[in-house]
């Protein structure tokens, strides 16, 4: 007979750690911080080569019956010992480098990998130069490494941190050592420098010359130099500088577009986010969160930091909301999960207004407000909005000035954050169905988006002043026409209007999704408050060839990292470079200049004004427009 009894080993475990807790059976008490633990030689010994060698050995310990362990804390040992008898290993965070150390004594490999994956993992702002010096006191260099990259990552914030000031020289040289900082600037880390060194000057201006090294000469200002050598401990020496001519990493951006599609329908495309240089004409991706579905919102910080909160997990006929937030990591390239917000919400404005996130109504909170502090990692509430907003498309949140603006069909509100009081504005002319709102040069400007199956829709651009409280229709009132979408984008300090047409006949059509779209690009004349059609052809929007007639494009405008991206592919993951020269496209990558070249009057060919008999000419005038691989 040949039979196993796979509950077996759990049965001895379960009945050993039920004797220890009773004290029966048990030959050694460990003596831990003052506290004792009953145990038996065998288990100890089987789990941990430390306490095999102690008790099989000619050691004193051998033989007694009380052991003391040294270097332990009793929460560690007692860790140890549930692991030891249960094969499970729980703890506390804040107990985790202490479980860590406790396990790298008594040579229990499993509890010492775990604890420094779950370290790993769980970097933070606020934790990370703590762990790389506790990483480096243990000599883990896979821990070591991760702490200094997520440093890197995060440089110009960590730096700010008060444990990033205990860093010894060499961990503080190897940082400023590394190409991959993300910062703005060489001054950045110069300044990151100084204040390392006036944490304790009296000790420590002796180390100037030596971090000087670290310092990419070409690239500091002429003012962060007079500081430098102001503070220089001998007038004699000549400090030396790096001899790397590189920029750090995050010098290396280039402004994009990241094009977000919403869809009015349950959809689980949304994988990535495209992201696209106008300048080059490269398009990568920025993955999405796992499980991430629609009702999330995205927005940017002037320091380029993208946010996301948000969103549905399951389909329209069973919805449900989860308040996960997200702030990205563009050099590891992750969303790092930050602190939940405090009412689940999903389809919420999302905004960014001096140094705070604010969410905005949604889906199950209507009319529910509240605000993120980055710096604390921590929501708090605000006043409620005085009507729900929580459709579909059906609002929009943007910050100008000192306040935050909500548009709706249902009204209009402006929200004071000195007064933490929301107020009553001017309504739009002609109240939007699905809308999209920017601001530009102390304007907000908006558009309704809605549009109907297989049918062609009309959007007029309206735009609202705060010195006077006022809504009107921009450009004179003037119309523009689209068959797939209609969105307002920013580029390059100049506000754009881009619209998506069918560039095909009726009989090209699949589901939505014509082979092939026109797109037209207007851009707004601040000066004489008119919308002029881009001729020229340029690279000032991506192919839109992921777009269906269920949805609409949004744009946030970021710079961004290009080799910290990901690729962007297309069309069921045929690359873009592929799918171009299937459809006879030629890549045309030179841009549109935006003081004006390539900027045309269009009230004769363009898109806008035909009044409603335009219908039977709309295919002759279309032909003026250009085809969106060339835009």
């Amino acid at each position: 007979m040949d039979v196993t009894n796979e509950e077996h080993s759990n049965d001895v475990l379960r009945e050993l750690n039920d004797l220890r807790e009773q004290a029966e059976l048990t030959d050694v008490v460990l003596e831990v911080e003052g506290r004792s633990f009953p145990c038996h030689r065998a288990v100890l010994a089987s789990c941990s080569p430390y306490f095999c060698t102690m008790f099989t050995s000619s050691y004193a310990e051998a033989k007694q019956e009380r052991v003391s362990i040294k270097d332990v804390s009793g929460v560690a040992m007692a860790t140890i010992l549930d692991y030891a008898y249960t094969g499970c290993l729980q703890t506390e965070p804040d107990q985790v480098q202490d479980v860590m150390s406790a396990a790298r004594l008594l040579q229990m490999s499993f509890v010492s990998c775990k604890a420094a994956e779950y370290m790993e993992k769980h970097l933070d702002m606020c934790n990370c130069a703590d762990v790389l010096m506790y990483a480096d006191m243990l000599a883990d260099s896979t821990l070591t490494d991760a702490s200094e990259r997520y440093i890197a990552s995060r440089f110009n914030h960590v730096a700010l941190q008060p444990s990033f000031l205990k860093l010894s020289l060499p961990l503080l040289q190897s940082l400023l050592d590394r190409d991959d900082l993300m910062t703005n600037s060489e001054d950045d880390v110069v300044q990151a420098a100084l204040r390392w060194i006036g944490f304790n000057e009296e000790e420590r201006l002796q180390h100037l010359p030596a971090l000087c090294r670290s310092f990419r000469h070409s690239f500091i200002s002429s003012n962060q130099h007079v500081e430098i050598q102001s503070k220089c401990p001998s007038t004699d020496s000549k400090l030396v500088y790096s001899k790397s001519t590189t920029q750090r990493l995050g010098q290396m951006r280039s402004e994009m577009q990241i094009s977000l599609k919403k869809v009015y329908f349950d959809d689980d495309s949304q994988l990535s986010a495209c992201c696209y240089d106008p300048s080059t004409g490269g398009m990568y991706a920025i993955d999405m969160p796992d499980n991430l579905k629609n009702g999330f919102s995205v927005t940017v910080t002037p320091e380029d930091e993208l946010y996301l909160a948000g969103g549905i997990n399951s389909s329209w006929n069973g919805m449900k909301t989860f308040k996960t937030f997200y702030q990205y990591n563009h050099l590891l390239k992750t969303w790092e999960r930050r602190c939940d917000m405090i009412s689940p919400r999903a389809w919420s404005g999302l905004v960014y207004l001096k140094g705070y996130i604010y969410a905005i109504g949604g889906y199950d909170t209507k009319v529910a407000a509240e605000r993120y502090d980055p710096s604390r990692d921590e929501w708090t509430s605000i006043a409620p909005l005085p009507h729900p907003m929580y459709m579909l498309l059906a609002f929009c949140a943007v910050t100008l000035d000192d306040s935050v603006y909500v548009i709706s069909k249902e009204g209009c509100y402006s929200y004071s954050t000195t007064e933490n009081m929301w107020n009553k504005i001017a309504d739009m002319i002609q109240p939007p169905v699905h809308l999209q709102a920017i601001t530009y040069q102390g304007r907000i400007f908006c558009i309704d988006c809605k549009k109907e199956c297989r049918e062609s829709s009309r959007t007029c651009v309206e735009m609202y002043d705060p010195t006077n409280g006022l809504w009107k229709q921009s450009g004179n009132g003037k119309s523009f026409i689209f068959e797939q979408s209609a969105t307002l984008m920013k580029h390059g300090g100049t506000l754009y209007l881009i619209t998506v047409h069918d560039g095909n006949d009726q009989n090209h059509w699949t589901w939505g999704l014509p082979k092939k779209n026109k797109t037209y690009v207007h851009q707004y004349q601040p000066e004489t408050d008119s919308w002029l059609l881009v001729e020229e052809k340029g690279r000032l929007v991506p192919p839109l060839k992921w777009l269906r007639y269920d949805s609409r494009i949004d744009y946030l405008v970021a710079r961004l990292i290009p080799s910290c991206l990901g690729d962007w592919t297309v069309d069921e993951n045929l690359p873009l470079a592929e799918m171009l020269a299937e459809e006879g496209e030629q890549s045309d990558n030179t841009f549109s200049d935006p003081s004006g070249n390539g900027i045309t009057d269009d009230s004769e060919d363009d898109l806008s004004d035909q009044g409603d008999s335009d219908e039977d000419n709309s295919d002759e005038e279309r032909e003026s427009g250009s085809d969106d691989g060339d835009i």
